[in-house]
């Protein structure tokens, strides 16, 4: 399959041979930034730029990437927040570096200098950031993540528990595996049609199965969650979508459903620079 990069029509999305960073959060003295596979020092099924020594890889390489990344990015690696995730919903809550690493789907930080990051290898990693309160979150967003509907209740407790506001929260929805290489069968579609009736919209066809709709089809994730982000009241120009497909793009992202357990893992990192940074 030929490699699929389809971008938002604006300049506010740049790229590096690290990363793709949203450039109009800049100017709040924020980040929003999803990594690529290059630039790193990880070798065979890892290479190069890879964040995760769980599936073999060594826990040195991994560490010198994350201190490659976090130089591109000018912030320190060990302000970088990584979870234990589990393709669940729970939302960590973050005021200070955590002694141990802890375990979730989703971290909101609610101080500046903090930096919540989400590893993924074909679910959607989701980035938020509140520039008046300044407050930023990372969701893990895999089809069990959206069936619980982790984006909506990462959006609500801003919103409820810390007082933000909908049109103040921007969101980027990052690299994930798309509607032209996701198929799944009904171990995820009858429950989330269960769970988001409307969710039905946006699958295609299966290629493998096109005579039986009902039991395999095609999934779009990223559109899926970004309608919850619009259904939730969140400003349609304040959603900045990177649409690039993990299993299509071989030389820029790893991808679970194209190469197996045994490959790297992308980061994706948010987060306010302290003030005078």
């Amino acid at each position: 399959m030929t490699a699929k990069i389809l971008l938002q029509a604006n300049n506010n999305i740049k790229f590096t041979t690290e990363a793709c960073i949203l450039k109009t959060v800049e100017s709040y003295g924020a980040i929003i930034a999803f990594s690529f596979r290059n630039g790193g020092c990880s070798s065979g099924p890892y290479e190069s730029l890879n964040f995760s020594s769980a599936y073999g890889d060594k826990r040195t390489c991994v560490t010198r990437n994350l201190r490659i990344f976090s130089d591109h990015l000018g912030i320190e690696s060990s302000q970088i927040i990584t979870l234990n995730q589990e393709h669940g919903d729970t939302i960590v809550i973050v005021d200070q570096i955590p002694g141990t690493t802890l375990a979730g789907d989703a971290i909101i930080a609610v101080n500046s200098g903090l930096y919540p990051s989400i590893k993924t290898a074909d679910c959607l990693p989701i980035l938020i950031i509140d520039p008046v309160k300044k407050i930023s979150a990372a969701i893990h967003a895999g089809w069990r993540g959206t069936v619980l509907r982790i984006t909506r209740k990462v959006v609500l407790t801003l919103v409820n528990d810390f007082k933000c506001n909908y049109e103040s929260i921007i969101v980027a929805l990052g690299p994930a595996i798309g509607l032209c290489c996701y198929e799944v069968d009904q171990t995820v579609l009858k429950p989330l049609f269960s769970e988001i009736p409307w969710a039905e919209k946006f699958t295609a066809q299966a290629d493998t199965d096109p005579q039986q709709f009902l039991t395999k089809r095609r999934l779009d994730l990223v559109a899926i969650n970004h309608q919850e982000l619009i259904n939730l009241g969140i400003f349609p120009e304040n959603i900045h979508v990177v649409k690039m497909c993990t299993s299509c793009n071989r030389d820029k992202l790893f991808s679970y459903r194209r190469d197996g357990v045994i490959s790297g893992r992308n980061i994706a990192v948010t987060g306010f620079r302290p003030v005078g940074v």
